[in-house]
């Protein structure tokens, strides 16, 4: 396949001793259960859990990559599992070694890698080498190692699995489904906790599984951004699309995050602008809709107090969140002063920040977090240099979205998730000028699965459109 070169996760039949394997699974599954019951002990039902997964590595590797997407959503922290201190976000970073691991073993059973080639592969390893050598300028060593270990578990499980297991369109059709229903289900079970406790400015959302109210919007404006973008093409089921719009959108407005907002609005100009040479009544319709869903959610909830509170603290540099906002994007900027080409070091900017604090009485001084803007706390922790690599991976993600488009001249589907694409990360970006996106195994993961599906289906449109063209040629 020209400029693909990557292992089938995909497809094969069931072998003797694989048919075996899964006999194994489902006995040890129903034991499991059997003895847990009656012994009263959930960890005997957790070994087993753990001992079948290891199983059906063997089997079908893919299946854990879309069960590590499909549960990305309910992925929860647990405290000092591993010993005092020592948390493990369960099941990500339990499935992502798996899933890792299940295609390393069908590569090698294989004896093939079939990879696609892109400058966007060599735009994201300059980006994790300057993450892999902060190690050498570190301020904090501990610090950042395992702030790398951590990036490197997204990285891994969202880019490097996507590489392995999308090759092309229709491959994307169950992820699709399994992600949209689990997008909804959180989004439902978010809109509860909401309305349980009433919904208010800066409160916990769907929590155990997210909690932070930036973290939950920024998580669901994944899936509002690329249908918002999606559904200005002439696609089939655009009215489900929209009905999943809707929900989304309501959700976001209802978190009263104003960086996904903002997101949002930009991207509805960059659509406009986008679609000017073939501006039409659907497009219009569509963004119509979108505004009346809004304006309806704000109405019927009874949220127009609570976005005026919003709205009038903006511009308001005393008020508490944007006085927090320059106290650590000055910071920042004093800790990037202080070592301007190679940064303070991967991660340390929440643990140097006492040392950089420009408000002392601001109410998030003495917080251990982030700097509330990622292009600074790039440029603090990675100085220079690795700004500009991660510059140069937007750029690079942006020539392959480009690229897609432009194969879809013929398929609105193409063109759509190309479209969608865009969105996703023109949201992102704007939303982390302001808010704080991490560390999250959720954010982190959608980030590297959005850049993976960029080069991977690209090829595999690629290729498929050569085979017809040699079907057609031929007699």
């Amino acid at each position: 396949m020209p400029g693909l070169s990557t292992i089938s996760l995909r497809r094969f039949a069931l072998d003797p001793i694989q048919s075996a394997l899964a006999g194994l699974v489902a006995v040890a599954l129903l034991g499991g259960l059997l003895f847990s019951a009656l012994l009263g002990n959930l960890r005997i039902l957790g070994l087993v859990l753990a001992g079948s997964a290891g199983l059906l590595l063997i089997a079908h590797p893919r299946w854990i990559w879309l069960l590590l997407l499909t549960l990305l959503p309910f992925s929860v922290e647990v405290k000092n599992l591993l010993g005092a201190g020592h948390n493990l976000v369960v099941p990500t970073e339990v499935l992502t070694p798996l899933a890792l691991s299940a295609a390393m073993l069908m590569v090698i059973r294989n004896g093939c890698l079939k990879w696609s080639t892109s400058p966007l592969h060599i735009a994201v390893g300059l980006y994790i080498a300057v993450q892999c050598l902060s190690l050498l300028t570190t301020q904090v060593p501990v610090v950042t190692l395992k702030a790398l270990i951590r990036n490197l578990s997204a990285f891994m499980g969202g880019y490097v699995l996507t590489q392995m297991c999308v090759q092309s369109f229709e491959d994307l059709k169950w992820p699709f489904r399994l992600l949209a229903g689990s997008f909804v289900l959180i989004t439902l079970y978010g809109l509860y906790t909401q309305f349980s406790e009433g919904i208010a400015i800066y409160q916990e959302i769907a929590a155990p599984f997210i909690g932070d109210h930036c973290i939950y919007a920024a998580f669901l404006s994944f899936p509002a951004a690329f249908l918002l973008s999606a559904v200005t093409q002439p696609v089939r089921q655009r009215w489900w699309a929209l009905g999943l719009l809707g929900l989304f959108a309501i959700a976001i407005l209802a978190s009263f995050v104003r960086g996904a907002w903002l997101g949002f609005l930009i991207l509805m100009f960059y659509l406009l602008i986008h679609q000017r040479a073939a501006l039409s009544f659907r497009y219009a319709l569509i963004l119509s809709l979108t505004v009346l869903i809004g304006l309806g959610g704000v109405l019927v909830f009874g949220l127009q107090a609570l976005i005026q509170e919003r709205w009038e603290t903006l511009f308001d540099i005393r008020y508490v969140a944007n006085e927090s906002r320059i106290d650590r994007w000055m910071a920042a900027i004093s800790m990037w002063v202080s070592s301007p080409f190679y940064g303070v070091g991967l991660g340390c900017y929440p643990d140097l920040h006492y040392q950089h604090v420009y408000y002392a009485r601001s109410f998030e001084a003495e917080q251990h977090m982030g700097a509330h803007n990622l292009y600074l706390e790039i440029l603090a922790e990675l100085g220079i240099i690795g700004l500009f690599a991660f510059l140069l991976l937007i750029v690079a993600f942006l020539i392959e979205t480009r690229r897609i488009y432009r194969l879809g001249v013929d398929s609105p589907e193409i063109r759509a998730f190309s479209l969608g694409l865009e969105g996703m990360m023109l949201v992102y970006l704007v939303h982390v000028l302001v808010n704080n996106l991490g560390p999250s195994d959720k954010i982190d993961i959608c980030f590297w699965t959005l850049c993976g599906l960029a080069p991977s289906v690209r090829c595999g449109i690629q290729w498929l459109q050569i085979q017809n063209k040699q079907k057609g040629a031929s007699p």
